[in-house]
């Protein structure tokens, strides 16, 4: 599963990730993602990533939707992962992670994006 949503008070697109994500359910997620952040400046918000424990059908599907985050544009980019799972479950190249640890901010909870 992957779901979003739009806190506009915190200026916050909020995306959890969860369960076992088929390539078709990645593809919605990617064409419902896009809808819902098109009047949206992405410089003026933050992106946080929230991984629980999951399962890609692919494993292409989330390098996609990875890469769909870093074109959006946002003002900053955080990912809740404090046992480091997602680093430990995509298996990126040398530069694709030195690029990934540039763009992306790794804490622990949601309290504590700025």
């Amino acid at each position: 599963m992957i779901k979003a949503n739009i806190d506009e008070t915190r200026q916050i697109v909020h995306i959890e990730v969860s369960g076992y994500i088929s390539s078709r359910e990645a593809k919605d997620f990617l064409n419902n993602y896009k809808q819902m952040t098109r009047e949206l400046r992405g410089s003026k918000y933050s992106l946080v990533v929230e991984p629980y424990i999951f399962e890609c059908e692919e494993d292409d599907d989330i390098k996609k939707i990875c890469m769909s985050f870093f074109k959006s544009g946002y003002k900053r980019i955080y990912l809740i992962d404090s046992n480091n799972y997602i680093m430990d479950k995509v298996s990126l190249s040398k530069i694709e992670e030195r690029m990934f640890n540039k763009h992306v901010k790794t804490i622990g909870s949601i309290s504590e994006v700025r």
